[in-house]
């Protein structure tokens, strides 16, 4: 689909750019690059086809005001969306936390409706899952070491809260090394690689990948941890400007 045609049917949709951008979890800025001509990447060309054809999406009103919505997504019990694509993939949106309301996420985490009126940032997925998604906007260099692996300040790192309870298990950190990390001394999360959990003595081991002396190892107690949010999938920013 190419910019002038996602413009058109945007518009004969009655669609504003952010909206648009909404939809198909991208910021308003995307949307006015996409529509310049800019490379649209696979995953989001997919969502862009099945968001503008014919019946797709529809208007209605809640509590007075008009709420677009995809005429064929569902949620699961948390409030992520998932969008079944013509590929037989699922394009899943979850709540986007921008740096202003991070501090604040666990007052409000459980509001569903709170949740659902953050930006939305989407991934594919196999399948519709259950969990609870939610995806970071990351603001700080820790985590970049200049290697491909770098997660970069302005990155998006999409997670999955790990409940309380599994806490006492080994964590899965071989298989997902990056981690969300809200502490009790601080609101502002930690973006942290695990490289060790030690259940008998109940601290985990954080790591940056970035070498600097200011970034060094440390354990954190298990009973200093608020919330933990494994990292599923990194959106990397494309800008190389280099939580926490």
């Amino acid at each position: 689909m190419e910019g002038l045609d996602i413009k058109k049917r945007r518009e004969e949709l009655g669609l504003t750019q952010k909206e648009l951008g909404d939809l198909i979890g991208s910021s308003r800025e995307t949307i006015i690059n996409y529509e310049k001509g800019r490379p649209i990447p696979k995953s989001k060309s997919e969502i862009l086809n099945k968001v503008l054809q014919d019946g797709a999406i529809y208007h209605k009103k809640v509590n007075n005001e008009e709420v677009v919505r995809l005429a064929d997504d569902f949620e699961n019990k948390n409030g992520n969306r998932f969008i079944e694509l013509p590929n037989g993939q699922y394009y899943m949106l979850m709540p986007l936390a921008e740096f202003k309301i991070q501090a604040g996420l666990l007052d409000h985490y459980q509001d569903t409706d709170f949740l659902m009126d953050l930006s939305q940032h989407g991934i594919l997925v196999d399948k519709p899952v259950q969990g609870r998604y939610v995806a970071f906007r990351v603001n700080g260099d820790s985590m970049d070491d200049g290697s491909s692996h770098a997660i970069t300040r302005n990155s998006i790192v999409s997670t999955r809260e790990l409940q309380r309870h599994l806490w006492k298990s080994k964590l899965r950190f071989r298989d997902f090394p990056y981690w969300v990390i809200y502490t009790t001394q601080s609101k502002m999360p930690l973006l942290k690689e695990i490289i060790e959990h030690n259940t008998q003595e109940g601290y985990i081991m954080c790591h940056s990948l970035n070498d600097s002396p200011e970034f060094t190892d440390f354990r954190l107690n298990i009973n200093d941890i608020q919330a933990l949010f494994y990292v599923i999938d990194v959106s990397r920013s494309v800008s190389k400007k280099n939580f926490y």
